[in-house]
């Protein structure tokens, strides 16, 4: 039995957004749409980041971890 291998290129700038999902789905992935939300740290989430910090052991690392979270949560 024969391997051929071939190199081929291709633009995605050929394919609307429904046919590369669509390729991805038959190939089994799962695809989502990004929702920009989902990326930034609430309030919340920020008080739940700093207890499981505080509830740590406390070492160097963890009070860096902290101190940038503390941060985080004063610039936005």
């Amino acid at each position: 039995m024969a391997t051929i291998t071939v190199d081929v290129d291709v633009n995605l700038d050929e394919f609307d957004d429904y046919e590369l999902v669509n390729e991805l789905v038959n190939r089994g992935y799962n695809v989502t749409e990004k929702d920009d939300d989902e990326l930034v740290l609430d309030n919340f989430d920020l008080q739940h980041l700093i207890e499981l910090v505080d509830n740590s052991q406390q070492t160097w690392y963890t009070r860096r971890v902290r101190s940038k979270l503390m941060n985080y949560r004063w610039e936005h």
